[in-house]
């Protein structure tokens, strides 16, 4: 008899009942139609996924959703709390002399216990990209006068 848990519909926010199974990150976003890349290297995301709109900010039961922005800075990603500190890094990794993209997104990083692979799971859920220079630069300069405060 498979254990039976809430656990949540992470796309739309909604609570359901399944099977640990069914709903674990690396399942639930593994299989989704905008998924990116998997991986299932400790201390990566289980899954990166284009989906728009994001999911509410929730911190209940095993399952934690948490808004902020992310930077693609190519085979990997970094997550912040907001878009004023990961426009920042991209400013700073403009200027370096390393030559990924630097793409920022709003997004929202999930964590969930998976009983399948006894471990914690993080998936990374990208928003809006945010292209405009202008809106990049006001950004960073939020960031630059929090930091000067």
């Amino acid at each position: 008899m498979l254990a039976q848990a809430f656990t949540a519909r992470l796309m739309d926010g909604k609570l359901t009942v399944g099977s640990d199974h069914e709903t674990s990150l690396c399942r639930h976003y593994g299989s989704h139609p905008g998924v990116r890349t998997t991986t299932t290297e400790h201390g990566e995301y289980c899954a990166v996924v284009d989906h728009t709109p994001l999911p509410p900010a929730r911190e209940e039961g095993e399952t934690s959703v948490f808004r902020g922005a992310a930077v693609d800075i190519g085979d990997r990603w970094a997550f912040f709390d907001s878009l004023a500190p990961a426009a920042g890094f991209v400013r700073a990794g403009l200027l370096s002399n390393l030559a990924p993209s630097w793409d920022l997104f709003e997004a929202a990083e999930v964590r969930s216990y998976c009983t399948e692979h006894c471990c914690d799971e993080l998936a990374l859920v990208l928003g809006r990209q945010v292209y405009d220079e202008a809106e990049i630069d006001e950004f960073f300069s939020q960031f630059a006068a929090s930091m000067a405060a």
